[in-house]
């Protein structure tokens, strides 16, 4: 008998996940608002695998739950007997699940999924500076920042429609792969000396390290493209305060492609 499934909270990704599950004779249940109490309980005490989004939480609360559900709360409910997934487990939620011997699956350990998550945030970063750039793209000139598997993609797609892209990055090795891959490259600190050669400025880094100084060296009606997690490149009223349009690459691939996002969650599930 096939385990019955909960999916908690999310977005679009979670509930493509649901339908997938349910196309593939699986019992499963979404829950989009947590609801409070012992329905919560018998909810998740009735399931073998509970599904968590990506990220897990933001701040205290279950991503995309319409009650704010602190996470705390969810997870004093897991017992020992169920499997856990999610993305972007803190160190905070590993330990309290390790310590409740509590097994776990974080999406963002998964290499294939990683890959093809930074691919589906690359796609919906392209549709985003189409949609918010005035000018003809592929003479933009496009500053992005960090050179992980989110910024390796973005450079890729970016330099596939002919913008010219430069790669701000602290390593000497990635700055090299990326002048193999036909980027230009850059250490942080020059880029903060030179940000106002770019048109377009794109950060993957999960660290401030542009402030409101650097920042007014910035062109003029220029965009900033955020696609990191908190506490993000730069704070977003710095950036409309110097002239810049700030765009949101919060959860890309649930707002542009969850069905495929979903497929990528399913398939790390079913490998598990």
């Amino acid at each position: 008998m096939k385990e019955t499934i909960l999916i908690l909270g999310g977005d679009a990704r979670n509930e493509q996940l649901c339908r997938l599950m349910e196309t593939d004779g699986r019992p499963v249940r979404h829950l989009p608002a947590l609801p409070d109490g012992d329905a919560l309980r018998t909810a998740i005490e009735q399931v073998g695998i509970l599904v968590l989004p990506t990220p897990v939480s933001r701040g205290e609360t279950i991503t995309g739950d319409r009650s704010q559900t602190p996470w705390q709360t969810v997870f004093r409910l897991l017992s020992p007997r169920q499997r856990v997934f999610g993305g972007g487990f803190s160190a905070n939620q590993r330990e309290t699940l390790q310590a409740a011997g509590i097994s776990y699956t974080d999406f963002l350990d998964c290499a294939q999924f990683v890959r093809f998550n930074a691919a589906l945030t690359a796609q919906g970063a392209l549709r985003l500076l189409l949609e918010n750039t005035a000018q003809y793209l592929p003479q933009q000139r496009v500053l992005i920042a960090g050179y992980g598997n989110v910024g390796q993609e973005t450079a890729k797609w970016l330099c596939g429609v002919g913008c010219r892209c430069t790669v701000a990055a602290r390593s000497a090795s990635q700055r090299k792969r990326a002048e193999n891959s036909g980027c230009g490259a850059i250490a942080p600190d020059e880029a903060k000396r030179s940000i106002g050669r770019f048109d377009v400025l794109i950060n993957t880094i999960p660290a401030r390290w542009l402030d409101a100084k650097s920042l007014s060296g910035a062109k003029p009606g220029g965009v900033y493209l955020e696609l990191a997690s908190a506490p993000f490149g730069a704070e977003k009223d710095a950036a409309l305060q110097c002239g810049l349009c700030y765009i949101d690459g919060k959860g890309l691939p649930g707002r542009f492609c969850p069905q495929a996002a979903a497929e990528a969650m399913k398939h790390c599930i079913d490998a598990t």
